[in-house]
């Protein structure tokens, strides 16, 4: 916009032109500047979520192999275990036997004697048995050779020892081993009891020990005073050995 004052063009000195220039409009809105850092936020933003997605779809694929890898092993060790069972069926198709070691437990439910002192035992009933060993007259029969436990014990009692003479208060139990291979027998466990220490007398003789034995070979128990052994439900008196 231009103004001119009135009576400039009358006059010979004339006037400058007076300009005015109208300044910006007031009441319009301030716009600041966006920082260059919000301005690149967007993007970091994206890139990160790329990377949190890659993650779970690494971990997805990851669990994927592990599941099909379980499930392949599974299969491989069910085939496995049913081929071995079915490979044991056909070469044997009951289950083997245990094993089993040779021994004998003979009891005293009913006493004789023989002349040479040896006791005669019940093999067959009551809690006797016999495994893989022989009996005969006394004695049991190796048929296996090896290291044997041999155990034996005896209950001796004499109701009036006033009667029993001083020279025979001794008892003399053993166990002793016949053999083709020597011609007398041989002494293997000894106890020496004296008797008649009161008036009626009671007492117990126990032997254990391991030999060896080879077959055909014989262990038997011998009492010097066999009078004196009682036999009660065979629990009292007995006579055993089993492998080692």
């Amino acid at each position: 916009m231009s103004l001119s004052l009135p009576g400039a063009m009358e006059g010979s000195s004339r006037y400058p032109s007076v300009f005015v220039v109208d300044g910006p409009a007031r009441g319009a809105p301030f716009v600041p500047p966006v920082p260059r850092s919000q301005k690149t936020r967007p993007h970091g933003q994206l890139f990160l979520g790329l990377l949190v997605l890659m993650a779970l779809a690494g971990l997805a694929v990851q669990a994927y192999f592990l599941i099909r890898f379980r499930k392949e092993l599974d299969k491989a060790t069910a085939q496995g275990a049913a081929q071995a069972s079915h490979e044991r069926l056909i070469q044997d198709p009951r289950p083997p036997p245990p094993p089993e070691k040779p021994g004998a437990h003979l009891t005293a439910a009913s006493f004789t004697v023989t002349g040479n002192d040896t006791l005669q035992w019940e093999h067959q009933h009551g809690l006797a048995f016999l495994q893989e060993m022989g009996y005969e007259a006394g004695s049991l029969i190796c048929r296996k050779p090896g290291h044997y436990y041999v155990y034996t014990k005896v209950s001796l009692e004499h109701a009036s020892c006033s009667t029993v003479p001083q020279a025979i208060r001794l008892v003399t139990h053993s166990v002793c081993k016949r053999t083709p291979l020597y011609p007398r027998e041989i002494v293997l466990l000894t106890n020496i009891v004296p008797s008649c220490g009161t008036e009626t007398w009671r007492q117990n003789s126990f032997l254990a020990g391991v030999v060896q034995l080879q077959e055909k070979e014989e262990i038997y128990v011998k009492v010097s005073q066999a009078q004196l052994v009682r036999a009660k439900d065979g629990t009292r008196s007995y006579f055993g050995t089993f492998m080692i």
